[in-house]
């Protein structure tokens, strides 16, 4: 689990396409911050630098946060929605989920595939698929995980590791059917060989009607 990284968000008084434009270029990210203690979002700019670790770290919507707000107050939030510019990548806006202790909160926390190298099924020829590549879980804040971990070095041919077979934080429960595979050593597909049967049962039929042509001449 990561440490939390301290944030603070300054009030934000004024909104609109030319003051979020004004205050990108002063390096701030126009934000809101909201949850159960906030019925009202709060109108919040943030300065880029101090969330570009948790944005970094591949795991952003598990990166827990302490936000400092404009009226004094402290909360722990997590990153709901990051908005980013699709031409240039640069952020636009961020919504801050407040966390409340002893609340379990939904995430999707991303899942990382251990020892593909040594996975038997694999140098049995088969293929490694891959079917969850986040898992929605409810959590407890102070037991959220950067990631889940998937271990495939005794995942034989045809075998699979369900949602159920993942190690969960003690608190957490399963959004999705437990019964679900996360990853499977499937068997190789077999190549196509009909359209070979079949380019070569034309190739016959023009040689037989080649050769009735010729007796009919003769």
């Amino acid at each position: 689990m990561s440490e939390l990284l301290k944030v603070t968000l300054e009030a934000r008084e004024k909104s609109g396409k030319q003051e979020a434009s004004k205050l990108r270029a002063q390096g701030y990210v126009p934000a809101v911050f909201y949850g159960r203690g906030y019925p009202d979002s709060v109108p919040v700019k943030v300065k880029s630098r101090d969330i570009l670790p948790a944005l970094n770290s591949g795991h952003w919507e598990t990166y827990r946060l302490e936000v400092a707000l404009p009226d004094g107050k402290t909360e722990m939030a997590l990153m709901r929605d990051v908005q980013r510019d699709f031409l240039n990548g640069n952020l636009l806006h961020v919504d801050f989920y407040q966390l409340v202790s002893g609340q379990k909160v939904q995430v999707k926390v991303p899942v990382e595939i251990l020892n593909r190298e040594s996975c038997p099924g694999v140098k049995a020829g088969g293929i490694l698929e891959q079917l969850f590549h986040e898992v929605a879980i409810e959590v407890l804040p102070r037991e959220i995980p950067d990631v889940l971990t998937v271990d495939v070095r005794n995942l034989a041919l045809g075998e699979e590791i369900r949602l159920r077979d993942l190690v969960l934080p003690e608190s957490a429960e399963l959004v999705d059917d437990a019964d679900l595979p996360v990853v499977v050593a499937a068997e190789p597909r077999a190549e196509e060989t009909a359209p070979a049967e079949e380019t070569e049962r034309k190739e016959v039929e023009v040689l037989a009607k080649g050769k009735a042509k010729n007796q009919e001449e003769a």
